[in-house]
């Protein structure tokens, strides 16, 4: 397995309370640096990193450099692009092979693709020495409403949900849609244990950058794929309609593109740059027609002052106060607003909004906080088995887990994972990356 990885910057003593493993699921592979799940762990891992000692390690299709921190070793994984043929693709022996848990230990399992969460659960528990916690994070789960195929993993996923101590979806919309489609499968002891685990955990902005001056007049940005659940061909159509009575106006695309005069693609290839651009539009646009769950695409916008024409529907309402002024409810308010804001530049300040929802504010809401995501079972008492293991730490100082078990002539049998928690008691046990060092008075 190439398992290359330049971002490696730790040192073999260095002291690693926790360890997690991220399994991921990274779908937009022309650009990595733009995947929603990309932009969620690079503020996630900086807040944790605040409050704890993780050493992570984040299966990803390939180096992703904005999560190169010096704590962070990423595991060359690829798995298949096709969303639905990705969700049925579980590999045991590579992510046994992966895990190596006779060399490693891994805390908790965060999860970013529910329908392997089960398998993950069984490749664990019956296969190595590790009891971790498993919580997770879904923005995706395949409903008809986005995954109008003949099949779909969506029952698969509600399995890998139950395996999980919490997961967050992006909105309550979200939570509530799943649950609605979980009860033509499930009974409702299931419908009350997945309504439990599933929980919102909003997602945050960037740091709140007040309106720019020199906006381009009447541009419009249209920052989402042009995927059909994104209502891009019936935006194509509405504004082909607009253009015959007006051709006033330039509508900027990110990832979708059209051959039009109204419409501009632009290339940015780092966010730093697609951020700048932004923050010089005049207001976007979200079109989602029957799905939508948060947009990463309009809180980028609200974080540099630009609002957006929003559908009065999904998530929209829990992503913007009571009042805010841009909703639409079908196609003739649409265009009306979407005249107006041409016509009349907003002046609506998402200050409010932006500085409420930055990333820290946000991701310090999930889990309830952390604390509990971090509240590992152990052995409930010193045995014989923890005392020699205690003592063959401090005989040799430091000692790696590989040489660890050796010693002890443990294997796949002896559940390892309530030992090491016990341990954390130890004044004397420093935890690092690979294994455990004696601390002397």
């Amino acid at each position: 397995m190439d398992i290359t990885n330049f971002t490696e910057h730790y040192d073999s003593k260095e002291q690693y309370d926790y360890k997690m493993f991220v399994y991921g699921n990274y779908t937009y592979r022309d650009n990595l640096e733009a995947d929603s799940l990309v932009e969620v762990l690079r503020n996630v891992i900086p807040y944790l990193n605040k409050k704890y000692k993780i050493h992570f390690t984040l299966m990803t299709p390939q180096v992703i450099k904005s999560l190169s921190f010096p704590n962070v070793h990423q595991e060359i994984y690829a798995l298949p692009s096709y969303c639905n043929t990705m969700r049925t693709h579980f590999d045991a022996i590579k992510f046994l092979d992966m895990i190596d848990w006779r060399r490693n230990d891994f805390d908790i399992i965060y999860s970013h693709v529910p329908e392997h969460t089960a398998q993950i659960a069984n490749a664990l528990f019956n296969n190595s020495n590790l009891r971790p916690k498993i919580v997770g994070y879904s923005h995706w789960f395949e409903v008809p409403q986005n995954a109008p195929y003949e099949k779909t993993m969506f029952d698969s996923s509600m399995l890998g949900l139950l395996e999980m101590e919490e997961c967050g979806v992006n909105s309550n919309w979200l939570k509530q849609l799943v649950l609605k489609h979980a009860q033509k499968s499930f009974n409702p002891k299931v419908i009350a244990r997945l309504e439990q685990v599933i929980q919102p955990h909003y997602l945050g902005v960037d740091q709140y950058r007040p309106r720019a001056k020199g906006i381009m007049p009447k541009s419009v940005i249209f920052n989402h794929r042009s995927s059909g659940y994104t209502g891009w061909d019936n935006f194509v159509k509405l504004m082909d309609k607009l253009w015959e009575k007006r051709q006033d106006f330039l509508v900027y695309t990110t990832l979708a593109q059209v051959d039009r005069l109204w419409n501009r693609k632009i290339d940015l290839p780092t966010r730093t740059e697609y951020i700048n651009f932004l923050h010089k539009i005049q207001f976007g646009v979200a079109c989602f027609q029957s799905y939508s769950a948060w947009s990463i695409s309009v809180t980028d916008g609200l974080s540099v002052s630009v609002p957006y024409l929003l559908p009065k529907d999904f998530c929209y309402p829990e992503m913007v106060p009571a009042n805010y002024p841009y909703f639409y409810t079908d196609e003739a308010s649409f265009l009306t607003n979407f005249e107006t804001m041409l016509d009349s530049p907003p002046n609506y300040s998402t200050a409010a909004i932006a500085q409420a929802t930055t990333w820290d504010n946000r991701i310090g809401e999930w889990f309830s906080g952390w604390g509990k995501v971090f509240e590992l079972d152990a052995l409930k008492s010193e045995t014989e088995g923890y005392n020699s293991v205690v003592k063959i730490i401090k005989k040799s100082g430091y000692i790696a887990k590989k040489d660890l078990l050796d010693k002890l002539g443990w294997g796949v049998r002896i559940k390892w994972s309530p030992y090491r928690n016990l341990m954390r008691q130890e004044k004397h046990i420093k935890f690092t990356k690979d294994g455990y060092e004696w601390l002397q008075s």
